[in-house]
């Protein structure tokens, strides 16, 4: 994906005070009119946002979130694939350069909505730190995500990296991938206090599942059973969630094929699940490059990476 600097239409100054003319902010190319159309889109006082980087335990929190959304209805969810329940707002951009319309998709979407997105704060809806509806926001290693995002591009033949040494060298010397990555979180994590904002880290929920979910319902004023809780540990748990046909983006893929007329296999879209994988395939000189490229970004934020994992409690 080609991607340019653009200038969002309005900047989130009433819930961050912070010089906004000097925050980058980069998307993809020739999606001025798309961008427009999230600046502008309607937010709705019962939405719920989940706001993550690629890579970072979406997917898994976008399941949880929708079963407790929906009174804990795993016949539902069993049926339907998780992006049809709940949309993936950048979706028809990134795959069909604009010529799909998920933000009408979203409209007609009934109340509660789940809207899962990448953007970073200042792209997202400007009703959103306006009208405040409820946020989600999940962290993870950028070691681990950036191993997950290469198998990930891989299984979708859109990468011309051979190994994950590779796309991670390539990771962090790309300064519009570089500059996005810890502003996208730092943002979000200033605003862990407030009420409408709910952040949490992946490597929190491969921990104490069970905490995040009784969190979750807290924060979204659901009340859930010691029964209905030992379903969604169950439901939600990694070899559940690797072989539910409704939570590995077959519908995605699906999409991705016609598209480019690329014939997908066994697609997997949940892979290990593992907290510090990244170690089975970088080598170590790998993993000190990006340590070293991660200190650096960390201390232009003022930020530390166990704080940002929420692994220092």
């Amino acid at each position: 994906m080609e991607r340019a600097k653009v200038i969002p239409k309005s900047y989130p100054s009433n819930v961050l005070n912070k010089n906004w003319n000097q925050r980058p902010c980069y998307f993809k190319k020739n999606s001025e009119k798309f961008l427009k159309a999230v600046n502008e889109m309607e937010v709705r006082d019962d939405d719920v946002w989940l706001i993550t980087l690629p890579k970072c335990g979406t997917t898994w929190m976008q399941e949880l979130v929708w079963l407790v959304l929906n009174n804990f209805d795993f016949e539902s969810a069993k049926q339907e694939h998780l992006e049809l329940r709940s949309r993936f707002l950048e979706f028809d951009e990134v795959l069909y350069d604009g010529e799909g319309s998920i933000i009408k998709y979203s409209t007609e979407m009934k109340s509660p909505r789940l809207v899962k997105s990448h953007l970073p704060l200042p792209l997202l809806p400007s009703q959103l730190w306006t009208k405040k509806p409820k946020v989600i926001y999940v962290f993870r290693n950028p070691k681990d995500a950036i191993v997950s995002f290469y198998y990930h591009l891989r299984n979708y033949q859109i990468t011309s990296f051979l190994n994950p040494t590779d796309y991670a060298q390539d990771f962090i010397n790309e300064d519009m991938l570089t500059h996005q990555h810890f502003l996208h979180v730092a943002e979000f994590y200033a605003l862990r206090e407030e009420p409408w904002i709910y952040y949490t880290s992946y490597e929190c929920m491969k921990s104490d599942l069970r905490s995040v979910i009784q969190d979750v319902c807290k924060f979204l004023n659901k009340n859930i059973t010691e029964a209905q809780m030992q379903q969604m540990l169950h439901h939600l748990s990694f070899e559940e969630m690797k072989n539910n046909s409704k939570t590995n983006h077959i519908w995605a893929a699906q999409q991705f094929s016609r598209k480019f007329n690329k014939e997908i296999g066994d697609l997997r879209f949940i892979r290990k699940g593992k907290v510090g994988g990244y170690k089975d395939d970088l080598t170590a000189e790998d993993i000190n490059k990006i340590d070293d490229w991660m200190n650096s970004e960390l201390k232009s934020h003022n930020l530390i990476l166990n704080d940002l994992l929420l692994q220092n409690n």
